[in-house]
């Protein structure tokens, strides 16, 4: 993964919260499965999303803008026997509410590498998806 410019940015000055902000703005750029067509738009917290697809079709890059930074609290669900239908990855930190809060998931696995130093960390999650 290659390291793209950011800048940090206060979210919450009461609690002195920062989150990382790409220099266009987007808050989030994901790398992996392409998305079902509408995918994106159906999602409650993105405000704007900018998919590129990768020469063989089946993966793609995801910009998101978010339209808020809170996610409700993801209930539990298990898992399903058959394999994720997208895998995604990127690059500082995701959290499992922000996938599950999409109307077409049914389960989120995010597993979440963290380092000494934050402009290092990156994630990947795997998403099932309602039938």
């Amino acid at each position: 993964m290659t390291a793209e410019p950011f800048t940090w940015r206060t979210v919450d000055e009461a609690t002195g919260e920062v989150r990382r902000f790409y220099e266009d703005g987007a808050a989030l750029v994901a790398t992996g499965t392409r998305a079902p067509h509408g995918f994106w738009t159906r999602h409650p917290l993105v405000s704007q999303a900018i998919e590129t697809a990768e020469p063989n079709g089946d993966t793609a890059t995801v910009r998101l803008w978010l339209a808020t930074l809170d996610a409700p609290d993801a209930a539990a669900t298990q898992r399903p026997a058959r394999a994720p239908d997208m895998t995604l990855s990127g690059e500082w930190k995701t959290d499992r509410d922000f996938w599950a809060a999409h109307p077409s998931v049914e389960h989120v696995e995010a597993r979440q590498l963290v380092g000494d130093d934050p402009a290092g960390d990156c994630w990947t999650v795997e998403l099932w998806l309602k039938g």
